[in-house]
């Protein structure tokens, strides 16, 4: 457990120095997949939609292990409406809990989508980027039908975490970038 919380915390420190392009990413994911022994790792960010109160998202990133294919090149998988699939599982993901499954017991209609991607078990979490939910993530076990242990749930709110972080980071890295160019264009303006 140890040794796996350690590939997390590689894997946040990794997106935080050199930030969250999708090649450092997808490295980050690829690197808690193999740790975790995972099928998927992948990333959805939230979409607002034109009808108030409607909430899309998209695969933006992910990693699947040799001879899994790729949520983030499906096209069922772009502007997903999580409340339409499982309402129950929107909300859990809004009040910040985790929810896994088996995809047998999956409700009807997320199960039709798992089963288009040959997923057994899988498991998702939120990612908060200070106080808003930013998407969420997920691993997905493609293999065999997975009850997701106690220590496993922790490990993936731990990468929700980081990713977070992460992304808190890039956020606050470009608002820097901005309020230098501004300065300096506000300088050069003063200069003439």
């Amino acid at each position: 457990m140890i040794e796996l919380f350690s590939k997390i915390s590689e894997a946040s420190k990794l997106l935080m120095e050199t930030g969250f392009a999708p090649t450092h990413v997808n490295a980050a994911l690829a690197q808690v997949g193999t740790a975790l022994g995972v099928d998927r790792v992948y990333l959805f960010e939230h979409q607002p939609f034109p009808i108030k109160g409607r909430m899309l998202a998209d695969a933006r990133f992910g990693w699947s292990a040799p001879g899994v294919s790729s949520l983030t090149e499906s096209k069922t998988m772009k502007q997903i409406s999580m409340r339409e699939l499982s309402p129950l599982w929107a909300d859990a993901l809004a009040q910040g809990q985790t929810v896994s499954s088996l995809t047998s017991v999956a409700p009807p209609r997320l199960k039709l989508l798992l089963t288009e991607h040959k997923t057994l078990s899988l498991m998702l979490s939120p990612i908060q980027m200070g106080k808003e939910k930013w998407g969420f993530v997920g691993l997905d076990d493609c293999q065999r039908a997975r009850v997701w242990t106690a220590e496993e749930t922790t490990l993936l709110k731990a990468l929700a975490g980081g990713l977070g972080t992460a992304l808190r980071h890039r956020q606050m890295r470009s608002s820097l970038s901005q309020t230098r160019t501004q300065l300096a264009e506000m300088m050069a303006l003063g200069a003439r």
